[in-house]
């Protein structure tokens, strides 16, 4: 059983590893069995690395180059340049450096979904092979449509213009898979947290049925699936924190070249709207250039954000059990109390629940300031 639930997890992200690994984020690989660390997948990725920063120094090498263009437009190609090496040298080390921790990550998980089985209760994979499909796709198509976009209506004469464009592009494709990644395994951890929570709402119907006086077992049915469902949840909880210790620096990266990207645009875009002749074309392209970025980090901190949300629903549903059983009254207690202890929080890219809002306000904040009037 338990191997027929690994190679049925496998099945169900396997797009997401496949992915990863052909951008150079997943350096382990799966013999049917387990799965293992591949010193060749390692290589691969410190070899598209080199080649990047060859290219990325290429396209520092010619901004000097470019002539007719005010030097802030040159400081600021140069701050994007050394973001995007810094950017992909973090996610290609850190990578390869928690390959142990993402297969114990991904084994933690198989481990709940065996345990869980035992309890009745199997995952509709399907379901989640479909969603990783069609979020994968929609990516990828609309990152096709911006950037098709964007070479019809600016036309670039400079050589190393082009080359910043071609620079720029693969930035967005490599942002866009690490989110892409993140994103898929933090849903994999909310949709057993939704589970979990389903079968707290089915205990807390059942207590609320009259009980037969000569009926003794469901009271002690109550608990010991309490007890089975407390397991779990502290297993789920330990997911995410190995999740925190792969992906926290990872995603710790995202938001800080998000960041930079975002304000060179509005500052771009801000410029373009001062200028006595506005130039829509440009005005449109520098808007929206960003316009992964500003998605890719509202959406990473909602899912985030929904599975906290979810794990703060099961220490609320719990409460809800209605017993005069002294086990499952202590029972109750020590589950909350150790929801409480765990505080559980996407920490390492800072994505608790209160810093949420911070996304929108960081946003909005900076929108407000290009856009106010002189």
């Amino acid at each position: 059983m338990s191997r027929n639930l690994f190679q049925r997890f496998l099945a169900t992200i396997s797009l997401v590893l496949l992915h990863g690994q052909i951008i150079g984020l997943v350096t382990f690989a799966s013999n049917g069995k387990k799965l293992y660390s591949s010193m060749w997948r390692k290589i691969y990725i410190i070899s598209v690395l080199c080649i990047y920063l060859a290219f990325a120094t290429f396209c520092i090498y010619t901004i000097p180059g470019v002539t007719d263009v005010p030097s802030v437009y040159k400081y600021s190609s140069y701050i994007i340049q050394v973001a995007n090496a810094l950017y992909a040298v973090t996610v290609c080390f850190s990578s390869i450096i928690t390959t142990k921790k993402y297969i114990k990550l991904l084994q933690k998980i198989i481990d709940f979904d065996v345990q869980l089985q035992t309890t009745c209760v199997i995952i509709d994979n399907n379901r989640t092979k479909k969603r990783t499909i069609f979020h994968l796709l929609g990516r990828y198509i609309v990152i096709v449509l911006l950037n098709v976009y964007y070479h019809w209506s600016i036309e670039r004469s400079e050589f190393s213009e082009k080359m910043g464009e071609v620079s720029a592009f693969f930035l967005t494709i490599f942002s866009s898979a690490v989110c892409y990644q993140a994103i898929e395994l933090v849903w994999v951890l909310q949709t057993r947290f939704i589970i979990l929570n389903k079968q707290i709402n089915t205990l807390v119907a059942s207590s609320a049925m009259p009980i037969a006086t000569t009926d003794t077992k469901q009271p002690r049915k109550i608990f010991t699936t309490l007890c089975k469902i407390c397991t779990l949840h502290h297993h789920l909880s330990k997911c995410v924190k190995l999740f925190n210790e792969v992906f926290g620096v990872v995603l710790l990266n995202m938001f800080a070249v998000s960041f930079v990207v975002i304000v060179h645009c509005l500052f771009y875009t801000s410029i373009a709207l001062q200028r006595s002749i506005v130039n829509w074309a440009e005005v449109i392209y520098t808007a929206t250039s960003s316009l992964n970025f500003i998605v890719d980090s509202i959406f990473v901190c909602h899912v985030c954000y929904t599975t906290i949300e979810a794990v703060d629903k099961t220490g609320e549903l719990i409460h809800r059990i209605e017993t005069e059983d002294n086990d499952t009254i202590a029972e109750i207690e020590m589950f909350s109390l150790q929801i409480a202890n765990e505080e559980l929080e996407f920490s390492g890219a800072v994505l608790s629940r209160d810093n949420f809002t911070k996304v929108y306000d960081l946003i909005f904040s900076l929108i407000r300031f290009d856009a106010a009037p002189e």
